[in-house]
């Protein structure tokens, strides 16, 4: 824009200096082309981005592929074999799968589920409710379109060949593709693995604003695969599906906390509301796919209530965060029928409490005392009335499991949930394994310095002034912020459960990204000093990143498990349909899967009622009276029962054996001899023995019935 400056000449008249008007274009002129130079560089960034995310993703999908094939030699198995292989829950949640492929049409199958009794007989259930099939719904209807467009178009998606097993056993056929249901099914799921490594290096590029930063993420992420994922190994589990959406849903809070820093009540707008719609459909997504979500996203909460009482963020830039997080809830809850477990769940009452607390108790104490007194008060309030809503007002008990097992590691709780629980290996506490192997690849030492260095880039920002309402940490990256306390609640949490560091390493990939953030390090010690503390760091952490993924793709083995195949067709060609069973959760997950037979318990704990049953079928292994047990087990309705030898006889030195739960739990008969031995050696009335092999005994329970002198035998 073009510019005059106007003096004044001695006789008072007005005049244009001609020389100021040509510097001004020619200084509009260089402003224009820096603009061009800019624009050209932020697309060429962009680009860049795309390209690398790209091929990061495409490197994963191989990856995980390759190595699932190779454990398990996938693409040489039966059916029958395929499914035994997805064991507990993903064999559980694979099963709807197959009953929605199945099906003679994608609604009807619909209906089946969502009108089902197979799955906690003879309740009949909403599967949709209970359990997150998002998933298997929409993969199942993704298959039955590409299966109509693709033999429409006479297009061949599947190859078969014959497989001698050898050993006596019949041959199979077996089918590669994505045109058999299975290989369509796991696809999906690389997929989405897949996108978790373009959304690790988007995250980390949005935090260091650096493309090797980015890149040095995806390399830590890769280095440490194993203590990042078990896509390789579990393809059906929900955080395969879900992990994904919730690092979108954590990168957009990222945006929204940098994007609101200054915000406060004269300058919402508009825009606001954008961001607080597009939260709450990530947050609904994640909540839908995954029931652990709400714990996760409970972290997340925590975090901004922290940062908000520190004084990083403002109350309203905490509220557009609660808010979304709120409608979120809101829409999980429509999607899933009203699902009690979120309803009722921590999540939704902290929620609840942070919004009221946000709204009515923050604007009268903000002004009252200095920050730190008010973020306790703030603190403690929220903490008070979230417990005074999930003991008073939501009062249900889904997710009291999860207390009792937090219980149980803390002080000397113990009761069978929770043993049954705190006895697998996964939800032992964090060997010092892990942090070895997150040492030696040099991930939690970058960690370290960057959180070293950022720290002391902060401390010449902070500001404190006497007065009672000010915000010293104001200027504060708040993104940065938000990411660091983030990465330590999931260290806090893998601390207690070895399994959640899947939720520790990937967060911890993406704060060493700052290790390339000029900000923090290029003015404490120069580039040079950098780029070789950066040369440093990736040479250690290829060397042991390497022998790493060599170790996972070199696993080599070839699925089998005879006896159970053995027990899944004799119930297949011995059993009427509507015969109901009960066992172990990973067996019945199984027995659901391949069978499709009613089944009194299954692996998806989640749930009160369905906890005391499996107790009850799990009387199996105590050391009840065998009459009481059967009496147990008839009044579930449980028609044939499966014991597992290898759970009978399981050796354990640290209380961990079927008998040793039943003996906190039922302590009355504890030292008698425990049921299933008696069971499995002797089969005692009224129990009828009606299948055996080296693993597994089926026995049958009869109807009970009574005889009454000069009366029919009727059955009762």
């Amino acid at each position: 824009m073009k510019v005059n400056r106007r003096v004044k000449n001695p006789n008072g008249s007005d005049k244009t200096t001609p020389s100021s008007s040509k510097r001004d274009n020619k200084g509009s002129k260089i402003e224009l082309d820096d603009s061009t130079e800019q624009s050209t560089s932020n697309w060429i960034r962009f680009i860049i981005i795309i390209i690398l995310g790209l091929v990061f993703s495409i490197l994963n999908r191989y990856h995980v592929a390759t190595v699932f094939e190779n454990s398990r030699h996938f693409s040489h198995l039966s059916n029958l074999e395929r499914e035994m292989s997805f064991r507990s829950e993903m064999g559980m949640y694979y099963s709807y799968y197959k009953r929605l492929v199945e099906s003679p049409s994608f609604f009807e199958g619909l209906y089946d589920i969502t009108h089902d009794n197979l799955t906690e007989y003879p309740s009949k259930i909403n599967t949709l409710e209970r359990f997150n099939l998002l998933p298997e719904v929409l993969i199942s209807g993704l298959y039955r379109v590409y299966s109509s467009l693709t033999a429409h178009l006479e297009i061949s998606t599947k190859e078969c060949w014959q497989v001698e097993r050898g050993s006596g056993l019949a041959p199979i056929i077996s089918c590669v593709g994505t045109g058999d249901p299975v290989y369509f099914y796991l696809e999906v799921a690389w997929v989405c693995a897949s996108f978790t490594t373009w959304l690790i290096f988007v995250y980390a590029f949005v935090l260091s604003d650096s493309i090797s930063g980015a890149a040095f993420a995806v390399l830590a992420f890769f280095c440490n695969h194993g203590e990042s994922t078990r896509v390789q190994w579990a393809p059906p589990l929900r955080e395969t599906f879900a992990y994904p959406f919730v690092l979108t849903q954590m990168l957009l809070v990222a945006i929204i906390l940098r994007q609101t820093k200054h915000i406060n009540e004269e300058n919402i707008s508009f825009k606001n509301s954008v961001l607080i719609v597009s939260l709450s459909i990530s947050t609904c997504v994640c909540l839908v796919l995954w029931q652990f979500s709400q714990f996760v996203l409970a972290t997340q909460t925590l975090a901004v209530l922290i940062m908000c009482n520190l004084t990083v963020i403002s109350k309203e830039a905490a509220l557009i965060i609660v808010l979304g997080q709120m409608l979120g809830v809101v829409q999980s809850l429509a999607a899933m029928f009203g699902n009690e477990l979120l309803l009722t769940s921590i999540f939704t009452c902290l929620l609840l409490s942070s919004i009221s607390t946000l709204i009515f108790v923050s604007p009268v104490v903000e002004k009252r005392w200095n920050f730190i007194a008010r973020g306790a008060f703030v603190m403690s309030f929220v903490t008070f009335l979230t417990l005074v809503l999930k003991t008073r007002v939501f009062t249900a008990n889904q997710d009291s499991h999860i207390v009792n097992i937090l219980k149980s590691k803390l002080t000397n709780f113990k009761d069978f949930h929770s043993l049954l629980y705190v006895c697998a290996p996964e939800f032992d506490f964090l060997g010092w394994e892990a942090v070895l192997n997150l040492t030696t690849t040099w991930l939690l030492p970058t960690c370290i310095i960057v959180v070293g260095f950022v720290i002391a880039h902060w401390l010449p920002l902070l500001e404190f002034k006497s007065k009672a309402h000010f915000r010293p940490l104001k200027n504060l990256e708040p993104d940065v912020v938000y990411t660091f306390l983030q990465c330590g609640m999931f260290a806090v949490m893998a601390g207690m459960v070895m399994r959640l560091k899947l939720f520790l390493t990937p967060h911890m990939c993406i704060v060493g990204a700052l290790i390339r953030s000029q900000k923090y390090f290029k003015s404490r010690i120069g580039t040079i000093a950098h780029w070789g503390l950066f040369t440093i760091i990736v040479g250690g952490m290829c060397a042991k990143g390497y022998s790493n993924i060599m170790t996972q793709r070199n696993v080599e083995g070839e699925y089998s498990n005879i006896h159970l195949e053995e027990l899944l067709m004799w119930i297949e060609s011995s059993t009427e349909r509507s015969a109901v069973f009960g066992g172990t959760m990973p067996i019945m997950a199984s027995v659901l899967l391949s069978t499709q037979r009613p089944i009194v318990n299954h692996p998806h704990y989640e749930d009160a009622k369905l906890r005391e049953r499996t107790k009850k079928v799990y009387s199996i292994y105590s050391r009840k009276p065998p009459e009481e047990v059967f009496k147990m087990l008839s009044l579930l309705g449980v028609e044939y029962v499966v014991l597992s030898r290898s759970w009978c006889y399981r050796e354990s030195s640290s209380g961990c054996k079927m008998s040793d739960l039943w003996d906190v739990e039922d302590p009355i008969n504890e030292g008698k001899p425990e049921v299933c031995k008696q069971l499995i050696a002797n089969t005692p009335l009224p129990f009828v023995r009606e299948f055996s092999n080296q693993e597994y005994t089926v026995l049958r329970l009869p109807t009970p019935y009574v005889e009454l002198t000069g009366v029919k035998q009727v059955a009762i």
